[in-house]
């Protein structure tokens, strides 16, 4: 999947589009720290900064597996993993409000409900990451549909960082042992399986 957001999404800071290795550490920290609190520095991929300000404070980042949005501090942020989006369509905004807005459908177990992501301040860049999504849609089917026979055992690295997180957010355990965690269940070769 990085391969295909270094392909579709460019590098083009003039329509708030970054792409690893040249997104600015100050825009990832301050995603990180307003509204993707659940992604690692050094997972993302490509940022969209959606401020007028540059401050990347709203916008969305792009891992390798999910990517995570808000579009205002009023809006809670959403995180959307590629293989739950059912439909992506980007669409002009309104007469009036000008813009253009990204629309999703996702589905999560038996809910099925619709998000957008606003790109009013810079309507170029929806073209880029609506594409970018409707190929990440089409490469999870094909995944999906021929899975690895080694894979439907495997451990669904998505779910398990989710719960490590939440029990960092919790108190229950700490930043460094959540990263030794990660960094253990990240590590090739290391598993009882090889």
């Amino acid at each position: 999947m990085e391969d295909l957001i270094q392909n579709r999404i460019p590098h083009a800071p003039q329509m708030g589009l970054f792409v690893r290795p040249d997104i600015p550490d100050t825009h990832v920290q301050n995603a990180i720290k307003d509204y993707a609190q659940h992604v690692r520095a050094g997972d993302v991929v490509a940022l969209y900064d959606a401020t007028l300000s540059g401050n990347a404070k709203d916008g969305a980042v792009f891992t390798s597996d999910r990517f995570v949005f808000q579009n205002t501090d009023l809006e809670a942020p959403q995180t959307v993993r590629y293989r739950d989006l059912i439909e992506v369509h980007a669409k002009r905004r309104w007469l009036g409000l000008g813009g253009k807005k990204v629309e999703l459908t996702v589905n999560r177990g038996r809910a099925t409900f619709d998000l957008v992501m606003d790109f009013s301040g810079q309507p170029d860049a929806a073209d880029y990451v609506a594409e970018f999504l409707d190929e990440a849609i089409s490469r999870s089917v094909q995944i999906g549909s021929n899975p690895d026979p080694e894979d439907r055992a495997g451990t669904d690295m998505t779910v398990v960082r989710d719960e490590l997180i939440r029990l960092r957010d919790r108190g229950v355990l700490s930043e460094a042992d959540m990263d030794r965690m990660l960094d253990a269940l990240e590590s090739p070769g290391d598993d009882a399986n090889s």
